[in-house]
Order: C-alpha cells, then sequence, then structure tokens
C-alpha cells in the first residue's frame, strides 16, 4: 500500500508506533533487530510500516480502527512528560506501552515461527512467490 494512499492522521500514528518500536530495539540490541529464538529479523521503518499495516489490513481493519489501534499502542503520557536531558532538550522520541511492545513483540514472533515452519526465508518467499502466481492465473 503506498504511503499517499493514506490519511495523514493514518501515516502520522503508523510512523510514530515504527520509530517508537525501533527506538526500543535500539535501545535493547543497539541495533534495530528483533531477536528470535530461529534467528535475528532485522527491520527498518519501511518494512516496519508495511508489515503492521498491512497485517491488520489482512484482518479485515478499516484505516479508522487501524488509526485507534496504533495510538492505543503508543505512550503519550510518557511523551507529554518526558524530559531527555537537563541541558539541552529539544524533544522527545515517541515510546509504545508495555502492552504495545508485547503486540509488537508477538507479531515478530508469530512472524519468525511461520518462516521457520516453511524452512527458513528462502522457502518462505519461495512458497508466497508460488501462492502469487497461482492466484495470477486465475
Amino acid at each position: 500500500m503506498a504511503n499517499s494512499e493514506l490519511h495523514p492522521d493514518h501515516q502520522q500514528a503508523l510512523t510514530w508506533v515504527c520509530d517508537a518500536y525501533l527506538f526500543y530495539l535500539v535501545s535493547l540490541h543497539r541495533r534495530p533487530v528483533y531477536r528470535h529464538q530461529h534467528g535475528d529479523i532485522s527491520l527498518n521503518q519501511p518494512a516496519l510500516r508495511e508489515f503492521i499495516d498491512t497485517y491488520l489490513l489482512d484482518k479485515g481493519w478499516g484505516p479508522e480502527r487501524r488509526v485507534v489501534r496504533y495510538t492505543h499502542l503508543l505512550d503519550f503520557k510518557a511523551h507529554v512528560d518526558g524530559i531527555n536531558s537537563s541541558f539541552i532538550d529539544w524533544g522527545t522520541v515517541p515510546t509504545l506501552t508495555p502492552r504495545g511492545i508485547r503486540w509488537m513483540n508477538a507479531c515478530f514472533s508469530r512472524l519468525g515461527e511461520m518462516v521457520n515452519s516453511y524452512g527458513g526465508w528462502e522457502s518462505y518467499v519461495a512458497a508466497v512467490q508460488e501462492v502469487n502466481t497461482d492466484e495470477s492465473r486465475l
């Protein structure tokens, strides 16, 4: 889904959620990577945006419901009250609620389990391409 197709509120909420999760991962691992028991899942904002938004879209959630979900994942109180420095504070970064972190981690845990059930990333990509090819023939 192209970013231009999303409402500005949707884009902003999704960006905040993705940034917050990436900041969280970097604070844990010094790089944006989800550590799964079967291997690391490296992330960037475009991949994270597409993964999360498509996941909810595939569940049948409309744009308004997705925006509500994103705002519930964010910890706005910490963002408003947050002061990062006593010397120079040019702003705070978005943060997720503990429930938001658990939800995001659960999404990537399920992804890792699904990919592992196919025998790895290359096998998963091949299976998805095969399904897409079969669907285009219909």
